[in-house]
């Protein structure tokens, strides 16, 4: 990975990403940018005096962590879903990295927030920082679709935390299960069961996926209660998701990567499905 763009507002959200950002370019011997976004459409006085404030802030606390890491810092004006993304192709990332998002009450229901709006448009995959640890990826939990934006997911897994144990699964949702009695005995939830292994075992031998990779256990239930479950029961420090690949949906993302960014359970790994 040549280099890790991390994008702050100064919080202590922010704070955590910085800190992961720092620890996985020290470790993986990438360069980290530090990349803070103003409003241009403020007085240009304004501007500039806030440009130079954040930069000179950023580096003087850089210059009092003890880091192995390769670092820079870039005050960018304007839009910073257009200024992140960009950055990040520009400086070839292998990984975005932002804070969790504050979460807004009403206004969540009403629009996106803007980390949905970066990972959304994001050509690389993004970790979304949740918790303040020190220490590296111990535990990975992966809840896959078969498609590509989650075998990316998963290769950046594997580079991110390549120590971790990482067990992935897939959320079985059987058809009609009210009616048919939902029992995993009737014929149509051994149909669907049957139709799901053939596309897992398609998608292990033609996805290009991390080497070691133990196949994904087919788990019935819908895709929140199983998550719920397997988080309460592997109790990850990270988990690893594509965006949305089945067509059109009312989310950029698909509502469930949607759903975890707003509140993830832990760190989170996303990835598009043109990731870089």
């Amino acid at each position: 990975m040549k280099s890790i763009v991390v994008a702050t507002d100064l919080s202590p959200r922010s704070d955590r990403a910085l800190h992961r950002a720092l620890r996985l370019a020290a470790k993986l011997q990438a360069h980290a940018h530090v990349v803070s976004i103003v409003d241009d459409a403020m007085p240009e006085d304004m501007v500039a005096d806030l440009s130079t404030n954040i930069k000179e802030r950023l580096e003087t606390y850089l210059s009092t962590l003890d880091l192995d890491a390769q670092t820079s810092v870039d005050v960018l004006l304007g839009d910073p879903v257009e200024q992140v993304n960009e950055f990040a192709v520009a400086k070839e990332a292998g990984l975005l990295v932002l804070g969790v998002h504050r979460r807004r009450g009403f206004l969540d229901s009403l629009r996106e927030s803007t980390s949905e709006r970066i990972v959304a448009a994001s050509m690389v995959p993004v970790l979304i920082v949740k918790d303040l640890n020190d220490g590296d990826y111990e535990t990975a939990l992966a809840p896959v679709s078969f498609s590509q934006a989650c075998a990316n997911a998963l290769r950046a897994a594997s580079v991110i935390a390549p120590e971790a144990e990482l067990r992935s699964y897939h959320a079985l949702h059987v058809p009609f299960a009210g009616l048919t009695g939902g029992s995993s005995g009737t014929e149509m939830s051994r149909a669907v069961r049957r139709e799901t292994e053939e596309k897992r075992d398609d998608w292990m031998s033609s996805a290009k996926l991390p080497n070691g990779l133990a196949s994904p256990e087919i788990i019935t239930g819908s895709l929140s209660q199983v998550l719920d479950k397997q988080v309460a029961e592997q109790n990850p420090d990270l988990i690893v998701c594509g965006t949305h690949t089945r067509g059109l949906a009312m989310h950029k993302l698909g509502s469930f990567a949607a759903e975890l960014l707003r509140d993830p359970p832990a760190d989170l790994l996303v990835s598009p499905p043109a990731a870089r």
